[in-house]
């Protein structure tokens, strides 16, 4: 049995139960996440994972299939 965990959602559940435990704490913790939030959105982050990932599997572009119409029949 293998469990994943991923890091947002395991920081997101220590920080709701500090909160509940120390209220004050709320002040950094949403300086905190507004702070890396911002610094995700100026250095483009989440953008340089895409482009490594695109780098490391790269796929060939995908062409649409051409369409040519069947010809009409004419009656005799």
């Amino acid at each position: 049995m293998t469990i994943n965990l991923a890091l947002g959602p395991v920081v997101s559940l220590f920080a709701g139960i500090l909160i509940l435990i120390v209220p004050r704490l709320l002040n950094y913790i949403v300086a905190i996440y507004l702070i890396l939030i911002g610094l995700i959105g100026i250095f483009g982050w989440g953008q340089m994972h895409a482009r490594a990932a695109a780098m490391a599997a790269p796929n060939p572009p995908v062409t649409a299939p051409s369409y040519t119409p069947a010809p009409i029949a004419t009656p005799v």
